[in-house]
C-alpha cells in the first residue's frame, strides 16, 4: 500500500464514489436532489480533506482501493474543522440536512468509547474489479497491525449487511445495531480489540 497525499485525491473520491453511490447510510446523509452524485462526491472530498490532515489515507500500489482512518483523539484546528463543516453543510447535506447529520453524529458518538482512545475507520472500498481477491483483506489487515502495534482498539459501522462477513472474518464483533426506525436502515456497529 502507499500512503496517500494531496495528489491522490481525486483518485480516492473516484474509488469511494463507486463503492459507496448506493450506500443507505452515506445517501441518508446526502441530499437527495438533481445534485446528488456532486454531493456524495463532495463527501468523500471531506474526508479526504479531514483524514488527511489528522489521520491516515492509504491506497493500494495499482490505485483501485483505498482506506480512510483516524484516532479519536485527533482533532484538527478549530478553524480548519469549522471550515470543513460550513463546506459540508453547504455542498452536501443542505441547511435543513445539516439536523439529520447531527442526529447521526450524536448517535454514532453514544455508542463510541468516551474515555479511552481508539482508531476509527472512515471508509473501506475496493473498485468492483478488485473486489473478492484478498485485496481488502490486505488494506484492513494493516489497520489491525497499527491497532495492536499500538494498543488501540478499532471502531466502524457499516449499513450494509454483506459487509459482516468480511469484518467478523477478522475479528470484528458486532457490539450494537441501531433499531431500523432511527434511520430508516439497520446501521451496525462493529469492533476489535487489540492483541497483545
Amino acid at each position: 500500500m502507499i500512503k496517500a497525499g494531496k495528489i491522490h485525491k481525486e483518485k480516492v473520491i473516484e474509488i469511494l464514489y463507486e463503492c459507496f453511490e448506493k450506500n443507505k447510510s452515506v445517501n441518508w446523509i446526502v441530499k437527495q436532489d438533481s445534485k446528488k452524485k456532486e454531493r456524495i462526491r463532495d463527501l468523500m472530498d471531506y474526508s479526504f480533506e479531514a483524514c488527511i490532515e489528522i489521520g491516515e489515507i492509504y491506497l493500494t500500489e495499482n490505485l483501485t482501493g483505498v482506506i480512510i482512518f483516524s484516532n479519536s483523539d485527533d482533532k484538527l484546528p478549530i478553524l480548519e474543522e469549522a471550515y470543513l463543516t460550513v463546506r459540508l453543510i453547504w455542498k452536501v447535506t443542505g441547511i435543513v440536512g445539516i439536523g439529520k447529520a447531527l442526529q447521526r453524529e450524536k448517535y454514532i458518538n453514544r455508542f463510541h468509547p468516551q474515555d479511552e482512545e481508539f482508531i476509527y475507520i472512515w471508509f473501506l472500498g475496493l473498485k468492483k474489479t478488485e473486489q473478492g481477491r484478498g485485496v481488502g483483506s490486505k488494506m484492513l489487515q494493516e489497520v489491525i497491525n497499527k491497532s495492536n502495534n499500538e494498543q488501540l482498539p478499532i471502531y466502524l459501522e457499516t449499513s450494509t449487511e454483506e459487509n459482516l462477513k468480511f469484518y467478523k472474518k477478522h475479528g470484528f464483533e458486532v457490539y450494537h445495531i441501531s433499531p431500523e426506525d432511527v434511520f430508516g436502515f439497520k446501521l451496525y456497529f462493529l469492533r476489535k480489540l487489540a492483541s497483545f
